[in-house]
């Protein structure tokens, strides 16, 4: 009999033996026959249930089941009806069925399970807790109290009368380091450090694993998780500090071929970055240059940053204000139209590609995991026309082996969440931060920066909507990390658009939060996701866990991206950046 990997049989479970999203169903058997029980993961969508077990005549057997996502079960009485129950088990809980031939009853609770949550709330609340003390401190700080109180304790007095007033070198070290952080902040924008910051931080954490919630890992196909912003996000502040850069220097007057030079040898070193660090992802075996995975983060990063410093080299204006008459509302876009043109041809060519090519053995336009899905008739054909490409121009021996779809669609076929033809709306979602950047230099006062960057979040959540019909699995383009589609670009893009809305009015218009300590990371961001990367799975990041729950393994996650920030901390106490 076919076991499923959400539904895993264990006779006499209890919860001694449960792991971490496990709880455990006890089934009694009234029948006077055998009865066939078949089970599916209400995540698999359009999948036909699969057996499960077969639970003799007055027999009862117990099971362990997975908790991540609700279960659909079901089995035949009365010759012709079906009982069907759609259930959401939880964490360590233990559930009894009653099934019979005649009847089809509801499942009880036997044991209450634990609340999987609350290692999550105290974590908040903790967190919480240390941000206003360390405000409180900063304000204490920042009103000389300490420093008044230092200087009453060992008076000037005598020095100053033999000696002359104290050597400004020789102050208090608060002083000094106060002194020093507004010099580095005041030609700084401080919600695009906070917010880089923010994304490598959050990066990190998921990397680590999240605490094991599913909503820290990626979305089995559609829809969206914490853990598919982080990239995106990562890739829109990217685009908006290019912005900030290329234009300071074409307003130096370098040669476009010299500020192009230097774009290319960056997206250059990103590439091999990338697949050095592919190479060394099997905990210090040997890279296979046969089975060499080509696709990644820093990959893709490098050739978006390839093809968008290109053009705004080639196209950018080198004067940062603009004035268009009556258009004065529209400059940033008068100013980059031609731009525009070629990011749109880009990411029309994706849609045309996706739902268009023709792929073997493939309805024309699937968009699905393959596998399980539509009942198991498009079973290698996973990704569509995306999928389809990587495995011709790639092979799949240079493919990710594991996508997040395996586990509930058993798609044999590989496919890669970084390929080529994602690359297209990676690159709409990088100028889409360039736009966000030009808008800062086109604009000066705060409200016209806000107001602009709150309507571009408005109005690409609504053609993410629109696309995606406000649904998770419905639309002509649903969301979609995998791929990553039209909408998915869209949709985050607009959450990007207002949280630097909110970033910037808290930190850089009323300078309510210094961004500690999500700027440090944000100043330091290459050297803390490659050195993550290289030691994510060391002491003191991780250990192996003693209990493998909740709590634990969100405490060592929590402690291995806090190791990171502090390491940014003093790496920009000492005025250490690291650059490309």
């Amino acid at each position: 009999m076919a076991q499923l990997n959400i539904l895993n049989s264990v006779i006499n479970c209890n919860t001694s033996v449960l792991n971490i999203d496990e709880a455990c169903l006890v089934v009694n058997s009234a029948a006077e026959n055998n009865i066939q029980l078949w089970a599916q993961s209400e995540e698999c969508v359009s999948c036909d249930y699969q057996p499960w077990y077969t639970v003799g005549a007055l027999e009862n057997a117990s099971f362990t089941v997975k908790t991540t996502f609700p279960l659909l079960l079901r089995y035949s009485f009365n010759a012709s009806k079906w009982c069907l129950r759609n259930v959401t088990f939880k964490e360590y809980g233990v559930y009894g069925w009653n099934i019979s031939d005649d009847a089809c009853s509801d499942l009880y609770i036997i044991k209450k399970p634990d609340s999987q949550f609350l290692p999550l709330i105290v974590a908040v609340c903790l967190l919480l807790l240390l941000s206003i003390i360390s405000y409180a401190f900063a304000t204490v700080v920042e009103s000389g109290w300490f420093t008044n109180l230092w200087r009453r304790n060992l008076s000037f007095t005598e020095l100053e009368n033999d000696l002359g007033s104290p050597n400004p070198g020789d102050a208090p070290p608060i002083i000094r380091n106060e002194v020093l952080q507004i010099i580095r902040r005041q030609n700084r924008v401080a919600s695009v450090d906070i917010f880089r910051g923010l994304c490598i931080a959050l990066m990190i954490f998921v990397n680590y694993g999240g605490g094991h919630y599913w909503f820290f890992k990626h979305s089995v196909w559609n829809g969206l998780t914490v853990a598919d912003l982080v990239f995106p996000w990562f890739m829109w502040i990217m685009g908006l500090s290019l912005a900030i850069s290329l234009r300071t220097q074409l307003r130096s007057s370098k040669p476009r071929l010299h500020v192009l030079g230097h774009v290319l040898r960056r997206s250059l070193f990103l590439i091999a970055l990338g697949v050095i660090l592919n190479s060394c992802g099997n905990h210090g075996t040997k890279p296979d240059v046969k089975t060499l995975r080509l696709p990644g983060v820093l990959q893709r990063l490098g050739v978006c940053y390839m093809v968008i410093g290109t053009i705004e080299s080639l196209l950018m204006s080198r004067e940062g204000a603009f004035r268009y008459g009556r258009y004065i509302v529209l400059s940033d876009i008068i100013e980059s139209w031609c731009q525009w043109l070629v990011v749109i041809a880009l990411a029309t060519a994706h849609v045309a590609i996706s739902l268009a090519l023709p792929v073997p053995g493939c309805p024309r336009g699937y968009l699905g995991p393959g596998g399980w899905h539509m009942h198991g008739q498009y079973a290698n054909c996973t990704g569509g026309a995306a999928g389809y490409i990587d495995r011709l121009i790639l092979t799949p021996q240079h493919m990710y082996k594991n996508p997040t779809c395996k586990s509930i669609y058993h798609n044999d076929q590989v496919y890669d969440p970084e390929g080529i033809l994602g690359t297209l709306t990676s690159i709409l979602m990088v100028y889409l931060g360039v736009h966000a950047g030009r808008i800062l230099q086109c604009y000066n006062y705060t409200f016209m920066r806000i107001s602009r960057w709150l309507s571009w979040g408005v109005i690409t959540g609504i053609l993410a909507g629109i696309l995606c019909h406000f649904s998770k699995e419905d639309g002509i383009i649903p969301v979609n990390k995998n791929l990553w589609s039209l909408s998915y670009v869209l949709a985050t893009a607009s959450m990007a658009f207002l949280l630097l809305s909110i970033l910037y009015f808290v930190a850089d218009c009323h300078r309510w939060w210094s961004g500690a300590p999500f700027l440090y990371a944000g100043m330091n961001s290459l050297v803390l996701y490659v050195g993550h990367e290289l030691t994510r799975h060391m002491f003191p990041w991780s250990w192996k866990p003693l209990y493998n729950n909740h709590s634990e393994l969100l405490a060592m996650n929590i402690w291995g991206t806090a190791l990171w920030l502090i390491i940014a901390y003093f790496m920009y106490r000492k005025d250490c950046f690291v650059t490309v």
